[in-house]
């Protein structure tokens, strides 16, 4: 087992700071006054087993599953998508292949990579709406498959995909004896629009999901992993080998979330909705920027016009602006970057302002729109 450098991690861990931070991936913090806590919630013990019962109840009903098919981890969906990985490569033989989207979010890919498996890329083309292409995939699906991880919404694009897609390849991938596991923590940004979580398709589903990304509580590291009974009890026991119980005040604060997660989604809903309706706008008057739109979240992931590559526009926005934007290369794809649009909207209008006038300066304005839409 080897464990390689997540170039992406290292990178945003070394941020300087920066008036404006379009980098992000979640949405401003959540005010603690949301949570409506108790002074009972801030406790050092609780009854030591695998995840606070409260709290998976809690989350069990939110998601329409049985308590017993969640498994709460106090290191955000960062590590649940670890413990899922490991529970379904557990004896995998040598030579199981692991299929994985691209563009990815480093870790998906660096996390079956570092438990030795061979992997494979599902092209997720930008030509396509970063859709899935199933016959792409069933290409890739063969007898040495144990896995496919995929997130919905996509990170870095935001782009959906749809339930009768995830029920296909889930699909294809038990008929080889197969997993396919699912990041869903963009997908909370839809807000409970008819959504329901991936879990509920197929019995070879696994989901990992947190309460970062949408409702700013990026620092409680709340996660979860969801899926078949069997898979989360094994799970439990790969968990014993990395710690031994969450942070007892951690899961009672998560608790309390989902006791007032109404409030709290109002006030993301509040937030993102008229930021998406700005990035919008800008897209329409800023030909010099391709994107594909996301249906909600907070990342979309633009093309760049020929000849500027991502790392090259992030470092002039960092230096000139102080702006901050993810350079594309981080998701093997170099005339890209990842834009989050989770800050304040005041924030978020002046940050695109910036990446304008920084387009003008290294590519001159030709392809921009003297005036874009309202």
């Amino acid at each position: 087992m080897r464990f390689p450098e997540v170039a992406y991690m290292s990178w945003a861990k070394a941020l300087p700071p920066a008036h404006i931070n379009l980098a992000r991936s979640g949405i401003e913090a959540c005010p603690p006054s949301l949570l409506k806590l108790d002074p009972r919630d801030l406790v050092a013990n609780l009854p030591a087993g695998y995840g606070y019962s409260p709290l998976r109840r809690a989350i069990g009903r939110r998601y329409g599953v049985d308590p017993d098919q969640v498994l709460p981890l106090s290191g955000g969906a960062s590590l649940a998508n670890w413990v899922a990985c490991a529970t379904v490569l557990d004896g995998a033989p040598r030579g199981a292949e692991v299929i994985v989207e691209r563009p990815s979010y480093e870790p998906l890919l660096r996390i079956p990579q570092a438990l030795g498996c061979r992997l494979l890329r599902l092209e997720r083309r930008f030509e396509d709406g970063f859709g899935i292409d199933l016959q792409r995939f069933a290409s890739l699906v063969n007898r040495k498959t144990r896995l496919a991880i995929v997130s919905n919404l996509h990170n870095p694009s935001g782009a959906r995909i749809e339930p009768a897609t995830l029920v296909a390849m889930a699909e294809m991938l038990r008929e080889v004896g197969a997993f396919l596991l699912v990041d869903e923590v963009y997908l909370e940004c839809l807000f409970g629009r008819g959504i329901g979580s991936a879990v509920l398709l197929a019995p070879n589903v696994i989901v990992s999901n947190s309460l970062t990304k949408a409702y700013g509580l990026d620092g409680l590291r709340a996660g979860w992993m969801l899926g078949p009974e069997p898979q989360v009890r094994r799970a439990g026991k790969i968990y014993d080998l990395m710690g031994v119980n969450g942070v007892a005040s951690g899961e009672l604060m998560a608790l309390a979330a989902f006791r007032n997660l109404a409030a709290i989604r109002r006030r993301s809903q509040a937030i993102l909705r008229p930021n998406l309706q700005t990035v919008r706008r800008f897209l329409a008057g800023e030909e010099r920027l391709a994107a594909v739109l996301p249906p909600g979240g907070n990342v979309l992931f633009p093309r760049l016009p020929g000849g500027l590559t991502g790392d090259r526009l992030a470092r002039h926005l960092r230096e000139r602006h102080s702006t901050l934007i993810v350079p594309g290369s981080f998701f093997e794809f170099p005339q890209h970057i990842r834009l989050g649009f989770g800050t304040s909207p005041a924030l978020l209008k002046q940050g695109l302002a910036n990446l304008r006038q920084a387009l003008d300066e290294l590519v001159g304005a030709g392809g921009r729109r003297r005036r874009p839409p309202a």
